[in-house]
């Protein structure tokens, strides 16, 4: 019961009904070919997200020592791990359900294909979920011969005297597994588009058993011992995350009056959550990402609402990091109430969302000036939803800080 997953009831219904509601209000008087070509965007953006928030949302676990203590390992802890992630990307299920069946004009027309491509999501979401499982639980001994070795040591010092930047070898083997598994996906979501276009609908669904089947092999059946990676990836990722570099990382110079944007009052508590985010994931570099793809959405030139809704998206994926530190392992709900009043931290959560806001309007508008989209109005919308739905991912995070005290 304690492995459980620790989402409250609240948390969970007010997730899934921002899920429904945003694809319902997106798609919901699109044309079936429509929401077949939003789907395998979806799939594209799916690819690169799952193969690069796994390794954050499994280590480090705060719940290693009760599995130690329960003594959990081969198939439970294979389960144990695979809920403790998927448990986060149902939500994005939900909304691609809510894409492919919210029908305004014609509920009952086009079952067959719409439930054709909800088990291709499905089945696709599952198998790469799977095979990220099996890479990063085994990215452990890698890291740690990469971090120690004398080889790791001379790339460090590469990278800092002639690239200038400070990067940790330990990170290459994560970093080369995103790369490569997000290639993987969405050259496959790629290979099975021209499959459907060619062949039809079913076989394009069927092709996403491929990618089932394969992360079902590799994750179960190439696990026998899971424990002793769990452990050895576990370690490593606490040292790694807690571990500081000193003067040589971006947040070790980040001072608390550099927030210039923050009221006075909670810098110093947005100051340490911007600390903690940008060594617990390298936040800056997964927002960049995020512009890319849509970028690339832009690229193709789709129906201008289809890049509204993308931009909503988009928006609102960046409250993840509000989700991050309400973590009790980022900030204990008991050192947050002595620190602070609630209402401190609901602000300081939404303020730490306002870095993002002018990355956020400088690339709606270099987009408006390259392809003519997002409008004005549009922009304005994207905009409101980001403050709002800001507040009210912050409101929930005060709201569970009452319920714990309580």
């Amino acid at each position: 019961m304690a492995l459980k997953n620790n989402q409250s009831l609240i948390f969970k219904v007010f997730i899934s009904v921002v899920a429904i509601a945003m694809g319902v209000s997106w798609m919901h008087d699109a044309a079936i070919e429509e929401r077949v070509i939003t789907l395998r965007y979806l799939m594209l953006g799916a690819a690169g997200f799952i193969s690069f928030v796994t390794p954050y949302l499994l280590f480090p676990d705060s719940k290693s020592k009760l599995i130690q203590l329960g003594n959990i390992s081969g198939r439970k802890l294979i389960s144990y791990l695979f809920n403790r992630t998927f448990s986060y990307y149902i939500y994005f299920y939900l909304f691609i359900l809510a894409t492919l069946f919210a029908d305004s004009l014609s509920a009952g027309s086009e079952l067959i294909i719409k439930s054709a491509y909800s088990v291709y999501a499905l089945l696709f979401i599952t198998g790469l979920h799977c095979i990220a499982l099996y890479l990063y639980l085994k990215v452990g001994p890698q890291s740690q011969f990469w971090q120690e070795s004398e080889k790791g040591r001379e790339l460090r010092f590469k990278l800092a005297n002639y690239f200038k930047y400070p990067m940790d070898p330990g990170a290459i083997p994560s970093l080369v597994n995103t790369v490569v598994l997000a290639l993987f996906g969405m050259l496959f979501v790629i290979i099975g588009t021209v499959v459907g276009n060619s062949v039809g609908f079913i076989a394009e669904a069927a092709f996403s058993l491929i990618v089932f089947l394969i992360g079902g092999i590799v994750y179960i059946a190439r696990n026998s011992k899971p424990e002793r990676k769990y452990y050895h990836t576990n370690s490593f990722f606490s040292e790694f995350f807690g571990a500081s570099e000193g003067e040589d990382t971006i947040t070790a110079r980040r001072e608390v009056d550099q927030l210039w944007w923050v009221p006075s009052p909670i810098r110093v508590n947005v100051w340490q959550y911007l600390q903690q985010i940008d060594r617990k994931i390298p936040a800056g570099r997964a927002v960049a990402a995020g512009h890319v793809l849509v970028w690339l959405v832009a690229y193709q030139k789709p129906d201008i609402n289809f890049m509204v809704g993308i931009w909503t998206l988009f928006a609102v994926t960046h409250h993840l990091f509000i989700l991050l530190t309400m973590q009790r392992n980022f900030s204990p709900h008991w050192m947050l109430r002595w620190l602070s009043p609630i209402k401190s931290w609901v602000f300081s959560w939404f303020w730490m969302q306002v870095r993002w806001l002018l990355p956020l309007v400088i690339s709606m508008n270099a987009q408006l000036f390259v392809f003519g989209v997002p409008r004005g109005s549009d922009q304005l919308f994207v905009i409101v939803v980001y403050l709002i739905s800001a507040m009210a991912v912050a409101s929930v995070g005060g709201f569970r800080l009452k319920k714990s005290i309580l």
